[in-house]
């Protein structure tokens, strides 16, 4: 089966703060199966204080920006953490393997509490969803998350968005004012669209979910 694609979002992201953080590589991190391709998050470890400096919980993002001859670049990598208080205040430590992205085993970067992140998924590990409507929810566990996650929408393979407003997995032609599927221009616009309906079928590769705390 394809893979399938599942976005993460956390609701509770307003007002983020950030901190310039000293990133060290740590032979106590293993890298995790999958982290290259996508399909989990890289593990990274930092302490409690730490931790609450940055308003976050389990899930926390590395940025670096750095200059690569006349263009400005921006590596983001998002991590699942590990609290570990041996880790000095300010600091994190991550695995080699992750530390070759951003080009050095020791920077200083900026962390924050992650917004959004996707993972690559194999469908057979996730066909559980099959079946399931916009608005339900299942347990994140599946992903190496500790979290509930509620489906918001989602497209097929061809690109059609999912509507929470209507019934079934088949795609249909109708009539639209807004989003998801169709955006106008002025006011009152509407516009025939082909769309999916609200309830995952074989043919979505990809689902919007949010963190329920």
């Amino acid at each position: 089966m394809p893979d399938f694609k599942i976005v993460v979002s956390d609701p509770q992201t307003k007002n983020v703060k950030e901190l310039k953080v000293k990133v060290k590589v740590s032979d106590t991190i293993q890298e995790q199966p999958g982290e290259k391709e996508g399909k989990a998050l890289p593990l990274a470890k930092l302490n409690e204080n730490t931790l609450k400096a940055l308003g976050a919980d389990n899930l926390v993002t590395l940025q670096l920006n750095k200059q690569e001859g006349d263009k400005k670049v921006k590596i983001k990598v998002h991590f699942r953490v590990v609290v570990d208080n041996s880790v000095p205040d300010n600091e994190i430590w991550i695995d080699q393997g992750i530390a070759e992205k951003f080009g050095a085993p020791e920077f200083e970067a900026i962390a924050y509490r992650t917004k959004a992140f996707q993972l690559t998924v194999d469908q057979s590990k996730v066909s559980f969803l099959i079946g399931m409507k916009i608005g339900d929810t299942f347990e994140g566990s599946a992903l190496g998350l500790p979290y509930k996650l509620k489906i918001t929408g989602g497209s097929d393979n061809s690109g059609f968005p999912m509507r929470y407003d209507v019934s079934g997995p088949a795609k249909r032609k109708i009539l639209l004012s807004g989003p998801p599927g169709f955006y106008p221009d002025e006011d009152g616009e509407r516009r025939r669209k082909t769309i999916r309906g609200n309830t995952i079928s074989t043919e979505v590769v990809q689902i919007n979910t949010i963190i329920v705390r």
